[in-house]
């Protein structure tokens, strides 16, 4: 009996690590592009591409949008953020969490320089759901000196 309950563990342990590796790895095939598209067009002030990366169609009043819309509604929500950060040197994606089977949260430091010159960090946070079309982020908690933009 007890052979059989150390089996059954034994199994059960090994299904959960082999589990959870190939999450991480789904986890860095789709979600890192995601977050790295996100940051290279934010820091680049490209919103023009930002639909690529975005869905906040839950925050317009007409949530279908055509992909200028949704780069419309990305500028509209994330300029103020993008001013206060001034000159981002870089950005460090710190951790993935595991939030659902089609839904991460991101932990993102983001490296700028301050009104001296001095290398500020900055932690914001972000939402990562999939969606028909792919995984894009639907939440932006900035870490912004101003803190302007908090979705909820």
């Amino acid at each position: 009996m007890k052979i059989k309950v150390y089996s059954i563990s034994s199994v059960l342990i090994v299904v959960t690590i082999v589990a959870i590796f190939w999450v991480k790895s789904m986890d860095n095939k789709y979600i890192v592009p995601v977050i790295e598209g996100f940051y290279g067009t934010f820091i680049d002030q490209d919103y023009t591409n930002m639909y690529k990366y975005t869905d906040f169609s839950k925050y317009a009043q007409d949530p279908v949008l055509t992909n200028e819309g949704k780069a419309g509604l990305a500028h509209s929500l994330l300029n103020d953020d993008r001013h206060w950060y001034g000159e981002i040197k870089r950005y460090d994606l710190r951790n993935i969490h595991w939030r659902g089977i089609n839904k991460r949260r991101a932990e993102v430091a983001v490296i700028a320089l301050d009104g001296y010159g001095t290398e500020q960090t900055y932690a914001d946070k972000v939402t990562i759901e999939k969606r028909e079309t792919g995984w894009l982020i639907t939440e932006y908690d900035s870490g912004s000196p101003w803190r302007t933009m908090k979705m909820p």
